[in-house]
């Protein structure tokens, strides 16, 4: 059976709700996210996803989202570690026990998977902006770029990390380090890519 556009816009949010939260829904929240008044209308659309296949029930009637079949196994399943905080970056704050949330690192820092690619840093051109060689960088091929952004510059078709920036209406790369000048192209100046995260292993 092919799910409705409801029937996927339901299956989706209970899946983002665990992805964020660590835990399923119930009935109330879907009637709450939805605009209903009756959680038996809701009950309604569990009950289909969980007859094809979509959702199951725990001993208890709560809902999660299937875990992948057998053909799946071997896919890498993301990470859900807790989120806690705020933490102080000045004076000393009480301690936050209570996380927050339960986040996965994938959902955290890629927006839109099919326009995600990672780098690894080489060289030491960006270090003033905290960039360092080993470093990998998160980098999104379809946003727009704007000045000052971080971008994967192709410069005379050689990649580069750097800044860009305008100067007299002419664009070009800048360093984060003063040892490295100003990059300016001979024929033509593209960018790949704009750089949205990064990477560190400590």
């Amino acid at each position: 059976m092919t799910l409705t556009p409801h029937q996927r816009t339901v299956l989706n949010y209970i899946g983002e709700f665990q992805r964020k939260r660590g835990y399923s829904p119930s009935l109330a929240d879907l009637a709450l996210a939805f605009g209903v008044s009756s959680k038996n209308a809701v009950a309604k659309v569990v009950n289909v996803l969980v007859r094809e296949g979509q959702l199951e029930k725990d001993p208890k009637g709560r809902i999660k989202i299937m875990e992948m079949s057998d053909k799946d196994e071997g896919m890498a399943q993301p990470m859900m570690l807790p989120l806690f905080g705020p933490i102080s970056a000045g004076f000393a704050a009480p301690v936050e026990e209570q996380a927050e949330e339960m986040i996965s690192l994938d959902t955290y820092l890629i927006g839109d998977r099919s326009s995600t690619f990672l780098l690894r840093v080489k060289g030491d051109s960006m270090i003033d902006a905290g960039i360092f060689e080993g470093d990998v960088i998160v980098v999104n091929r379809k946003k727009t770029p704007k000045l000052n952004d971080i971008v994967v510059g192709v410069l005379d078709g050689e990649f580069t990390l750097k800044r860009l920036k305008r100067d007299k209406g002419k664009y070009y790369l800048q360093a984060e380090n003063p040892d490295y000048p100003d990059m300016y192209a001979m024929e033509e100046l593209q960018v790949a890519g704009v750089m949205e995260g990064m990477i560190r292993k400590m």
